[in-house]
C-alpha cells in the first residue's frame, strides 16, 4: 500500500547545492528533501539540539520509498532576502529564486508509511511543515491510503517525476519534452551526501512521462495516477 498526501503553499525553494549566496531552486522537493519532510509530520527528531549538523531521521528512512508530482504549474519568483552580518553589523540584499504557488502530490510506501499515515488520518503533525525553508510554510491535505497495482506492460504515460537510468528509454515526442536534474538522493544522520539520482519530469502538471523501456524502475497504479518509485532507502 501506499499514503498519499499534497503539500502546497505560497512559495518553496529546494536549493540546488552547487549555488552560494544567489540560491537557485529546484521545481519539486527532492528525495532528501521528503526525507526531511516525513520525519517532521511523523514527529522523528534530527537531534540538532547536540550538533547543528544532525539529521538523525535518516536511522530511521530505511525501507521507505517515495515518489512525487508536479500539481500546480510551475512559476518561478526572484526575491531579495536580507542578510544580516553579525561582526560587521551591516545588511546585504541577496537573489534567491524561489518557486511560486507550489503544490506537489507525494507518494508514501513501506518504512514510516504506517506512522506517517496515523498523523496525515488526524490532520496533524509534530514539526511544522515547510517547503525547503523554514519561512516557506506549507498546507498539508491527505488523499488517502491505497493499494498498488503494476502498471499495464508496453509503454506507459506517468504522472510522477521518474528517476533516471541509462537502460530507460521516453517517448520524447509524445511527451511534449522533459527536464533532467542531477539531485541529492541519500544522506547519512550528520547530512553527508551519500548518493545522488538523475530524474526527469514533464515540462507541463498536465503532461505525462511516456516510457517505451523502464529499466529497473518499479512503475505501479497508485489510486488513478501511475507512480515510478524511487527505490527504497
Amino acid at each position: 500500500m501506499a499514503v498519499v498526501f499534497e503539500i502546497s503553499g505560497r512559495m518553496a525553494m529546494f536549493r540546488k547545492p552547487y549555488t552560494t549566496t544567489s540560491s537557485i531552486s529546484y521545481a519539486f522537493p527532492t528525495p532528501t528533501a521528503l526525507a526531511g519532510l516525513i520525519a517532521g509530520i511523523a514527529g522523528i527528531s534530527h537531534e540538532s539540539d547536540r550538533d547543528a549538523c544532525f539529521a538523525a531521521y535518516w536511522r530511521k528512512m530505511e525501507g521507505t520509498r517515495v515518489s512525487v508530482s508536479i500539481r500546480n504549474p510551475i512559476s518561478w519568483l526572484r526575491q531579495a532576502v536580507n542578510f544580516k552580518d553579525p561582526k560587521e553589523k551591516k545588511r546585504s540584499q541577496i537573489k534567491h529564486q524561489f518557486v511560486a504557488d507550489p503544490c506537489y502530490r507525494v507518494y508514501v510506501s513501506g518504512g514510516l508509511e504506517g506512522r506517517l499515515r496515523t498523523y496525515l488520518e488526524r490532520d496533524a503533525f509534530v514539526y511544522t511543515p515547510c517547503l525547503g525553508v523554514a519561512y516557506a510554510l506549507a498546507d498539508i491535505d491527505y488523499i488517502g491510503s491505497f493499494d498498488l497495482f503494476p502498471a499495464e506492460t508496453g509503454p506507459v504515460g506517468v504522472d510522477t517525476v521518474v528517476p533516471w537510468s541509462d537502460d530507460m528509454s521516453m517517448d520524447v515526442l509524445e511527451s511534449g519534452g522533459a527536464f533532467k536534474e542531477l539531485m541529492p538522493y541519500r544522506m547519512d544522520d550528520t547530512r553527508r551526501l551519500i548518493e545522488s539520482v538523475s530524474v526527469i519530469y514533464a515540462t507541463s502538471p498536465e503532461k505525462k512521462i511516456i516510457l517505451k523501456e523502464r529499466g529497473n524502475v518499479d512503475v505501479s497504479r497508485c489510486g488513478d495516477d501511475v507512480v515510478a518509485w524511487f527505490p527504497a532507502w
